[in-house]
């Protein structure tokens, strides 16, 4: 009888360890998220540090974007729109498809963070705390 009572203790064990495995799972996959993809100190293109003054003028744009990046966006904005900017050699097709792509994967990861799923990871890792 001793042996049955060992084997459940010790299924019931793995499966704790594989529920707080899961857990710290989501815990890291929204700590990504959030920290890391929406970070309102750190450019969201290129990853540096916004100054206190560059946050002011964030208001009208759709993620946070350090000077240089802003500068670039405004440009890209110009050309899109067909107005000739007399900007740099750089400026041209292929710079406009990065552009366009960096602006298509933040708008899949808005409607991801929007996705029902993901909000119902939200709820679970509310009832985890």
């Amino acid at each position: 009888m001793a042996d049955i009572i060992e084997l459940q203790k010790r299924r019931q064990r793995q499966e704790c360890e594989k529920a707080e495995a899961l857990r710290d799972e989501k815990i890291d996959l929204l700590k990504k998220i959030f920290q890391c993809t929406r970070c309102q100190l750190r450019c969201s293109r290129c990853g540096t540090q916004i100054q206190e003054a560059e946050d002011r003028t964030q208001a009208k744009l759709p993620y946070p974007l350090c000077t240089g990046c802003r500068e670039e966006y405004d440009i890209y904005l110009k050309q899109r729109r067909g107005d000739i900017t007399e900007g740099h050699y750089w400026h041209n097709e292929e710079w406009m498809k990065v552009w366009g792509t960096w602006l298509e994967h933040q708008r899949a990861l808005d409607h991801y963070r929007n996705s029902k799923e993901f909000i119902k990871l939200l709820h679970e890792f509310e009832n985890l705390w």
